[in-house]
């Protein structure tokens, strides 16, 4: 007798969390949400993009089933929400697999941001590693408009698109995780993704990087675009960055680095062309001095550089001098708008670079840190950026072809 009640005790034990079990064709997946600022009334308006686990499922329904379903929904708050979703929807909503969570720029700038974005982190089901993205336009039209070109989920259109990030180092690595920590932190400038599916006018510049989402000119493939980053400051945000500046921010930063870094750059010996170069290995050494009410900040950055292509065709490659000149080029132009993205942002009263955590190991107690407040003391920083780049190769192409000879 005392065996058969052990092994009902052990059923008891193993099978108990069959309790909550639901059906994958009952359970609605919320692949990405959108956040925007109520027309009229307070609260929020929530879009919930979902995905349908029998879209494409072979025998299920038609091959040609849409993957994702785009609900919106005015509430007092995200969580209610979810709830209220289902006064007409038949699945049970759940946030485990959310990818992204895309915010308006009107409600981000409003004073009402940081009390409704910050009460989700109670949520047992909300992912902190989520990807926080600001649109320019309404989450709700953004969310709708974005048609991605090659994929058919949204889940996949943010991941592939994430490795894309580490390489173009166009946007800064924004999670919903790293604003709450940055925001309670109170130190510095926050950054989030900054995208867009209205296309603007295009910013016809030769700095390629010196953009906003929606300046880029493109036709064709996926309508949305994602260069820059928001600015947030006291949890509300407050102005952008280029793609050009959110670069600067990984370089002057210490911590992991883009992998690489293509960019283009004028030719020091013929201006009517421009370089293109290939920047690896960059490591950055910073040092703080808070011994005074202002701090000085010393940064050095390494870098190597690639040349990729020079169609000027002056011979960089066999000349030792002119190698010294397009070094000097490249460290002077990198120390020039470095100096004054530093001077925006000490205009803007933060800074972006975690240059804090450098000082705040120089201070014995945690109350003589608050007490310095980073945030105040920074505007009036004295500041010094030193840049040592190595040209290390040339590409593949030993000496440029002599366009005299060609025309001759």
């Amino acid at each position: 007798m005392k065996k058969i009640k052990l092994l009902f005790v052990a059923f008891a034990i193993f099978l108990g969390g069959c309790a909550n079990k639901i059906e994958i064709e009952e359970a609605g997946f919320v692949l990405v949400i959108g956040l925007d600022k109520p027309v009229e009334g307070e609260g929020l308006v929530v879009t919930f993009q979902l995905a349908d686990p029998a879209a494409g499922s072979p025998g299920s329904q038609p091959s040609n089933q849409q993957e994702e379903r785009t609900i919106t929904i005015q509430a007092p708050d995200l969580i209610t929400a979810k709830y209220l979703l289902n006064a007409s929807e038949t699945r049970k909503i759940n946030f485990f697999h959310t990818k992204a969570m895309i915010v308006g720029e009107e409600f981000a700038r409003s004073k009402e941001f940081l009390p409704l974005i910050s009460t989700l982190a109670r949520d047992p089901e909300v992912r902190r590693d989520m990807y926080m993205i600001v649109s320019k336009e309404r989450a709700e039209d953004y969310l709708r408009s974005n048609k991605p070109a090659f994929e058919t989920s949204p889940h996949k259109f943010y991941d592939f698109m994430s490795r894309r990030w580490e390489t173009i180092a166009m946007v800064p690595p924004s999670t919903y995780h790293q604003f709450l920590t940055e925001t309670e932190e109170d130190a510095g400038l926050s950054l989030s993704i900054y995208s867009t599916g209205i296309k603007g006018e295009a910013k016809n510049t030769l700095n390629e990087d010196n953009i906003l989402s929606g300046q880029l000119d493109k036709k064709g493939g996926t309508p949305t675009q994602m260069i820059g980053g928001g600015v947030f400051k006291n949890g509300k945000m407050i102005d952008t960055f280029t793609g050009e500046e959110i670069r600067l921010t990984s370089v002057l930063t210490g911590g992991k680095k883009p992998q690489q870094m293509r960019f283009s750059f004028p030719d020091p010996l013929d201006e009517t062309y421009r370089v293109v170069g290939n920047a690896r290995n960059i490591s950055t050494k910073v040092r703080v001095d808070v011994s005074e009410p202002s701090p000085t900040i010393q940064v050095d950055v390494w870098m190597s550089i690639t040349i990729l292509s020079i169609p000027s065709a002056i011979n960089y490659v066999e000349d030792i001098h002119k190698q010294e000149i397009l070094d000097e080029h490249l460290q002077e132009r990198y120390e020039e708008i470095s100096k004054k993205f530093i001077k925006k942002t000490q205009e803007l009263g933060g800074e972006p670079f975690k240059w804090y955590l450098a000082g705040r190991k120089h201070f014995l107690t945690l109350d003589s840190y608050k007490d310095y407040d980073w945030m105040k003391s920074y505007p009036d920083a004295d500041v010094d950026v030193r840049f040592h780049i190595k040209l290390d190769q040339f590409g593949k192409h030993l000496r440029p072809r002599s366009l005299e000879k060609i025309r001759d």
